[in-house]
């Protein structure tokens, strides 16, 4: 950890994003094997907005079941727990934001796309990553992006304002202004709610290519395919100004890790955004 990122982490302690109450005690629950799917529901049924958005987001064409789903226990029969502990997840991570400016909203919808984009892509041939944890890893990507919108907004934004301007990479313009990237800080923060090591290191080596032959197999695949989720969604332009057309997704070095091909561009990309279309009850 270097010395600036500990400093910003010692001085913004308030400022950091923490997990929701409700979403701790469900990812709690679905990790403990003596929870009944009873169990759960009366956790989620704690916040009446969140319960909302589940049922929903169940009833959506994202997972586009035939008939009608209008019980939560309902929900967590058909979608399973793991899946039904990511949508709570999804579900409450907007309320880490202090503010929800224009600022909030690009993160935000990049976030909140990138989960069921991540996993869906997962399944996509020889990607062999587990969609769940690819979900996960998805959502909270970009939490280093929410803790510096939440401490530091006006330097934040102009950060942004720099890399969509300039075309320059947020991890280069972010270690300017702040000695330290969002994926350094993402993983702090993440590490700091207890979540699994694999993704805390998938989160702060998202933007390090050159980690990928160093870490584990299977952590090294779910790095590149959360480097992949965030690019295909820059380039469609979900959470920027504008799409990112000029970007050659073929040249990035986590497209040839997941041994993708030019043949897979327009394939993936297609997907990414019907996916998207099919997902936009998440951003809500």
């Amino acid at each position: 950890m270097s010395n600036r990122l500990d400093s910003y982490l010692s001085a913004s302690e308030g400022d950091l994003p923490t997990m929701p109450a409700i979403a701790g005690q469900v990812v709690q629950a679905v990790d403990n094997p003596d929870s009944s799917i009873d169990d759960i529901r009366k956790l989620i049924d704690q916040d009446a907005a969140i319960a909302a958005r589940i049922l929903k987001i169940s009833n959506s064409a994202l997972y586009g079941f035939p008939s009608e789903i209008q019980s939560l226990s309902h929900a967590i029969s058909l979608l399973g727990t793991m899946t039904v502990r990511n949508l709570v997840l999804a579900a409450s991570m907007k309320d880490t934001y202090k503010r929800f400016g224009l600022l909030e909203k690009l993160l935000w919808q990049h976030s909140s796309l990138a989960d069921p984009t991540a996993a869906m892509l997962a399944k996509y041939r020889g990607i062999a990553v587990d969609p769940e944890i690819a979900f996960t890893a998805g959502l909270m990507h970009h939490t280093g992006k929410t803790a510096l919108a939440n401490s530091h907004r006006s330097e934040y934004e102009n950060v942004m304002m720099t890399v969509y301007n300039e075309g320059r990479s947020f991890t280069d313009v972010e270690n300017e202004v702040f000695g330290f990237s969002h994926a350094e800080l993402g993983a702090a923060v993440v590490q700091q709610w207890g979540l699994p090591d694999a993704l805390v290191l998938t989160i702060q080596h998202h933007h390090n290519p050159g980690m990928l032959a160093e870490l584990d197999e299977g952590v090294a695949r779910m790095c590149a395919l959360t480097t992949i989720t965030s690019l295909c969604l820059s380039k469609l332009g979900v959470g920027r100004s504008k799409p990112l057309k000029g970007l050659n997704l073929c040249a990035q070095p986590a497209w040839a890790f997941l041994d993708l091909t030019k043949d897979d561009v327009d394939p993936i990309l297609n997907s990414c955004a019907d996916r998207v279309k099919d997902s936009r009850d998440l951003t809500s």
